[in-house]
């Protein structure tokens, strides 16, 4: 294939002009099977660095063995902890992002509900993994908010644990779109200085925000735009999963067919070797 054999000619060329590493992170995994099974083709594939977990859901603990069975744990992806407050899996305490982000900064929200919810999201990962997991981040980025974010910190001192934290500041180029500046300006930067203040790494860019209104082909050129603006190490988030039908709990399940339907093909290859690029582990 083209990208093979521009991977060779990379190898041959790699102490002048190395591969930039980047690291592709899936959200939601636990959510439902038809995003989980997109989720484990793409780790099977080697097109992911890693993926994160939803784990309010009933179903939680039977996705969870699916990982022990795939030997998740040898394959080098990262697995982490998606935290959520803004949907009510599994009948869980939650607020409509809106009211949570206009709660955060209006100092209205319960912060022992917040408290108690991180927790319990914790100790059902790590009591479904037998670890604790290697990074943390939001659905919906929920993670960064003033109140919540003091309350993961917290979570994690007691803890005793160091993940790494996703940070959503955006690549600097091509201009971010209006969405990926507003879900920075809601908290990206205090994010980084709290995590880092304790001791915690983060990495230094984020791409990967759009509408979720992309065929296959436009989400492609987003990603050709993102890998060609990538420092090394950026975080790229993304968003795969099988066609099912949509629910209330999956609105975007059309978009991550879409998304699946790129990742997994040579064509993605392709871009990432036409960019320089390669997925790989954090290394912040």
């Amino acid at each position: 294939s083209v990208a093979a054999i521009c991977l060779q000619w990379r190898a041959v060329l790699s102490v002048e002009n190395p591969l930039r590493s980047i690291v592709l992170i899936a959200d939601d995994f636990g959510l439902s099977p038809a995003v989980d099974a997109g989720i484990l083709e793409l780790v099977e594939n080697g097109r992911l660095s890693g993926f994160g977990c939803l784990t309010q859901l009933p179903r939680w603990f039977d996705a969870a063995k699916t990982l022990d069975q795939m030997r998740i744990e040898t394959s080098g992806v990262q697995v982490g902890l998606h935290l959520n407050l803004s949907q009510g899996f599994g009948g869980s305490w939650h607020r409509p992002l809106p009211l949570l982000i206009s709660g955060a900064y209006v100092g209205l929200l319960p912060r022992d509900r917040i408290r108690e919810s991180l927790r319990i999201q914790w100790h059902r990962f790590t009591q479904a993994l037998g670890r604790v997991p290697d990074y943390v981040d939001g659905h919906q980025h929920v993670h960064q908010l003033p109140v919540v974010r003091d309350c993961m910190l917290e979570l994690l001192a007691e803890e005793a644990a160091r993940p790494w934290v996703r940070i959503t500041a955006p690549i600097t180029a091509p201009k971010p779109a209006i969405k990926g500046w507003m879900i920075a300006h809601l908290g990206a930067e205090t994010m980084r200085q709290q995590a880092q203040r304790q001791g915690l790494k983060t990495n230094a860019a984020f791409a990967g925000v759009y509408g979720f209104d992309q065929s296959q082909n436009g989400y492609a050129h987003l990603m050709g735009e993102w890998l060609g603006a990538a420092p090394e190490n950026t975080v790229i988030m993304c968003h795969p999963g099988h066609f099912a039908n949509t629910t209330t709990d999956d609105p975007i399940a059309p978009a991550r067919a879409e998304e699946l339907g790129f990742l997994i093909s040579p064509e993605f290859g392709d871009l990432l070797c036409a960019h320089d690029c390669r997925i790989a582990k954090p290394a912040f």
